[in-house]
């Protein structure tokens, strides 16, 4: 079987999209029956909530070969990074990752550390290529130093980049990778992603790499972890790994002419062993990755899916990268992590795998789950409550998060409250748009209800009293930020409402304004000045979709907010690395002045001329406007869109940067 990478990383981007989360289908009785609550597995039972998920497989025939229900220790101290002294007295003026959270990092392919520019890149093409830190300095003329390619540790068929992060205060980075491992032939993963006839099993890997000679970086020690990931987050140098595991069962694999007393022995002999992921620490020999009594049991779940959520604490700041684990039974679809909580969602009823569409059962619903980073003792993570909101959290896996915050000691959630709606914009013309529901929940648990455990729900929108929809008939949410007592929603049919949100008081949340203009915005980022600028599509008076569109939003006045300017790049069939991953956008601030830097193919004419670059841009806060500046290294496009999933960009002293086909290029600004 031969695909290169880029195919590869986007046929399964869309098998896993539609990958939803698992739990237990049978409420338990007495204190526990609560909204989504999570029940400590007392020993034994783990192995009893999956025997029962796969009776009921069973007798839905859905554990024959061919029957698919997917498509697709102690408590470790969380230290906080200090900064090496006058790490950072000469340190250039630079970009960084954009982030959803202050003081909680996520991991990008393109990191800079001082005057040195490290990535993440694959070794090549096709199935056992591995993966290599690229590393260049920039010296003070803006030239590139000679790259250094540093081959990093490789524990898997199909290795993915997921990005870097820096730790210890700059003197070290960590490199996260998914990867992917083909099954044997008979083995059958039902709950597994495949390409047909393989099934693939998820893993992580995450290596410490030593960067404190500036000869080269020295790479360390490094953990995989069993299961998919969902998403990482870093808070100092405690790293939260979030996975689904998937255990492939011998029963899984009896075949198609098994008598059911067969079966029904094959599920009796599940143990708990089967049913755990495992960690390998350096190439060794696997390792259970926590015990059955470090899980919860989630019983409001619709999914019969054998699934278990892991959440990993990794220590970076100890180059041994010590880890401590937790699990649910289920599986997770969203992670968002503030400084002091960590919350993970799932649709609540069967996922849209399972129902082989981009469909959820009506009334759709969303299981929220808060977690407290804990220094006590508990394993690291403590579980303190759970939440049942209308709606589910849509198709775009890589923007998840962004339908979350919290704030003053409330999450606020907006979700899809459709069973279906439009996965691309294309869908517009066939599908129905799906509504948004707006939930705020008071996150302090402990006064939230008389259990402790379940989030209480405080506001919603729209309400009796608050009717209007959040968006016109027909038009389905784009774009999703947060910023303080502020909500900003794009949604779009034919034109694209922006609308301001008021979120000061919780239990009345309002519509505060909107603003319209043709086409829609899928990012939108505040400024400072009151300004939000909107990255995302133009379109015509029909809704068609031409050329890319930048827009600067004044919404200082939540009541009255006013397009100030908007651009419009290329023409239709042109991209951004933004339509592909949340990073890859770069911004620095300097003063007044915003300095942006996109990666784009942009067309000539409508689907035709393409040309492949870096576009850089400036917002000027205090004259409150919007300028393009170059199109950086523009190459001939080819003949198709191409994928801008891996392209970044960084923005040092007076030098863009672009990293483009596993290599780093440097332009003046």
């Amino acid at each position: 079987m031969s695909r290169s990478p880029v195919v590869l990383t986007a046929v399964l981007a869309l098998l896993l999209a539609a990958c939803g989360g698992a739990g237990d289908a049978t409420p338990p009785s007495g204190e526990e029956r609560r909204a989504g609550a999570l029940a400590t597995a007392a020993p034994g039972e783990l192995a009893t909530w999956a025997r029962g998920r796969l009776q009921a497989m069973a007798a839905q025939g859905r554990l024959a070969p061919g029957a698919l229900s997917g498509l697709g220790v102690a408590g470790m101290p969380v230290p906080v990074a200090t900064p090496a002294p006058g790490a950072t007295a000469t340190a250039p003026a630079s970009s960084r990752t954009l982030v959803q959270e202050d003081g909680v990092d996520e991991a990008d392919l393109l990191l800079v550390q001082g005057r040195t520019l490290h990535a993440l890149v694959r070794a090549g093409e096709g199935p056992g290529a591995g993966l290599v830190l690229l590393s260049q300095a920039l010296d003070g003329d803006g030239r590139l130093s000679p790259a250094r390619r540093v081959p990093l540790a490789s524990d898997g068929d199909w290795p993915q980049p997921e990005g870097l992060m820096s730790v210890s205060g700059g003197q070290a980075l960590v490199a996260v990778s998914r990867r992917w491992d083909a099954l044997a032939p008979a083995a059958l993963c039902v709950d597994c992603p495949g390409i047909p006839p393989v099934w693939l099993k998820g893993g992580v890997q995450v290596q410490r790499v030593d960067t404190r000679d500036p000869g080269g970086a020295v790479p360390g020690d490094w953990l995989a972890i069993e299961g998919t990931l969902v998403d990482t987050r870093r808070i100092g140098d405690a790293l939260v790994v979030v996975a689904v595991h998937r255990p492939v069962l011998p029963v899984q694999s009896l075949p198609a002419t098994a008598t059911p007393a067969q079966r029904a022995a094959g599920i009796a002999a599940v143990t708990s062993a089967q049913l755990l992921p495992t960690l390998r620490r350096n190439g060794g020999a696997p390792e259970p990755l926590l015990r059955d009594t470090d899980c919860w049991l989630q019983p409001d779940n619709g999914s019969l899916a054998v699934q278990l959520t892991t959440v990993t604490l990794v220590n970076l700041a100890d180059p041994r990268l010590p880890q401590t684990t937790r699990c649910f039974a289920g599986g997770t679809e969203a992670v968002y992590l503030t400084p002091q909580n960590l919350w993970l969602a799932t649709t609540r009823d069967v996922p849209l795998a399972e129902r082989g569409s981009s469909a959820v059962p009506p009334p759709p619903r969303t299981l929220v789950h808060q977690f407290a980073l804990d220094l006590a003792g508990t394993g690291g993570l403590a579980w303190r409550g759970s939440a049942t909101v209308e709606g589910h959290l849509g198709w775009d896996r890589e923007r998840t998060s962004y339908r979350f915050s919290e704030h003053a000691g409330h999450l606020r959630v907006l979700t899809y409250t459709g069973a279906s709606g439009w996965a691309t914009p294309d869908d517009a013309a066939t599908r129905a748009a799906s509504p948004a529901r707006l939930t705020v929940l008071r996150a302090d648990s402990a006064a939230a209800s008389a259990d402790g455990r379940t989030l209480a729900t405080v506001g919603v929108l729209p309400n009796e009293r608050r009717p209007a929809a959040i968006g016109k008939p027909a038009e389905q949410v784009y774009a999703v930020r947060f910023a303080g007592s502020r909500g900003y929603v794009v949604t779009f049919r034919q034109v694209d409402p922006l609308y301001v949100m008021d979120l000061a008081d919780p239990a009345d949340p309002r519509l505060a304004g909107e603003v319209e203009l043709p086409g829609f915005s899928q990012a939108l980022l505040p400024l400072d000045g009151g300004l939000l600028l909107g990255l995302g599509r133009d379109a015509d008076a029909a809704g068609a979709l031409r050329g890319l569109q930048l827009a600067l939003f004044d919404v200082a006045d939540a009541a009255a907010p006013r397009l100030l300017q908007s651009l419009t790049l290329g023409q239709a069939g042109s991209a951004s690395a933004l339509e592909y991953a949340r990073h890859g956008l770069a911004l620095r601030v300097d003063g007044s002045v915003a300095r942006l830097a996109l990666p784009v193919i942009l067309t000539d004419a409508p689907w035709g001329g393409q040309r492949r670059g870096l576009q850089t841009f400036t917002v000027d806060t205090a004259a409150r406007t919007l300028a393009l500046r170059s199109l950086h290294g523009a190459v001939d496009g080819g003949a198709s869109v191409g994928w801008l999933g891996d392209e970044r960009a960084a923005l040092v002293d007076e030098q863009v940067l672009h990293l483009r086909d596993g290599g780093l290029a440097a332009y003046g600004w």
